[in-house]
């Protein structure tokens, strides 16, 4: 029979086949060695600092809205939605080396990920010194060499000389009117305000609320503290024109002097991400 070309030596052949094998062990030790860190974050703003740090161990991200329009995570693994809780199957099935959540929020979610021999992380933001410190244990766990600080990502929320000598302004900030909700010292919220010498005159109030680290004002504080800067938080679902409705509004200093300062919930009072935190800095350093 006649072949219409010439048969390879059988040596040749094998040759050829090794050199394939080769170039299939180098190709799966590549993939190997970039899939070192394969990271699961649950959170908007771990999977913006984990990008930040090394975009391509990040594997899963959380449905938010806040990250969906950077195409840096277009090709990442949504694991949850909204205030849904995430979906295990999904974050086990991306085999993560380390799953970071929120503490409170995901604490169910990360324990029964740590059950099975996977490694979490559980954050709780309070204050950029907090920020700071995970972003460094961040980049620690991903053997970063040189580390950097969270100042260096968000210069903004670092003011300079001029802008602190001539803060030490009073303000109040009110996230909500049933009831009347205010940051106290010991939240992100607080914290922020406090970066910038503001003088946040709920800071300090005891009293007890469902949400830890704010306090419940009355309409008798607010007219007798008589604030001249009123920070109005706009949460997801609410409209500003809801402050309107108290029926001291009109009364208040900071009404009448037109100094109201409009801020998203993202930034100020839920951190969200960067870019969030960034826009709340931007607005409090104008206060």
């Amino acid at each position: 029979m006649n072949f219409p070309f010439k048969l390879f030596p059988i040596n040749i052949i094998l040759i050829f086949i090794g050199f394939l094998s080769d170039i299939n062990l180098i190709t799966h030790a590549k993939e190997n060695l970039n899939n070192k860190y394969k990271i699961v974050a649950l959170t908007s703003l771990s999977a913006d600092l984990v990008n930040q740090i090394n975009k391509e161990s990040l594997v899963g991200i959380p449905g938010s809205s806040l990250i969906r329009k950077n195409s840096d995570f277009d090709n990442k693994t949504i694991v949850s939605s909204g205030r849904m809780q995430p979906d295990l199957e999904k974050i086990i099935n991306l085999n993560p080396t380390l799953v970071i959540g929120a503490s409170g929020f995901h604490d169910k979610t990360l324990s029964k990920i740590k059950g099975l021999g996977i490694n979490t992380l559980s954050t709780n933001i309070k204050s950029l010194k907090s920020l700071d410190n995970f972003y460094q244990e961040l980049q620690r766990k991903l053997e970063v060499n040189n580390l950097t600080s969270i100042e260096e990502v968000l210069e903004s929320c670092y003011p300079n000389n001029s802008i602190i000598k001539r803060n030490n302004k009073d303000v109040v900030a009110l996230v909500s009117v049933k009831p009347i909700l205010s940051p106290g010292a010991n939240s992100w919220a607080g914290s922020l305000i406090n970066n910038f010498k503001l003088n946040n005159l709920s800071a300090n109030i005891q009293n007890k609320t469902q949400f830890k680290g704010y306090t419940n004002l009355s309409q008798e504080w607010l007219l007798k503290i008589k604030p001249t800067n009123l920070i109005l938080i706009k949460t997801p679902g609410s409209d500003i024109s809801q402050y309107k409705s108290l029926p001291i509004w009109e009364k208040l200093p900071a009404v009448k002097n037109k100094k109201i300062f409009e801020f998203d919930y993202y930034g100020l009072i839920n951190p969200g991400n960067l870019d969030s935190i960034d826009n709340a800095c931007r607005k409090l350093s104008l206060i």
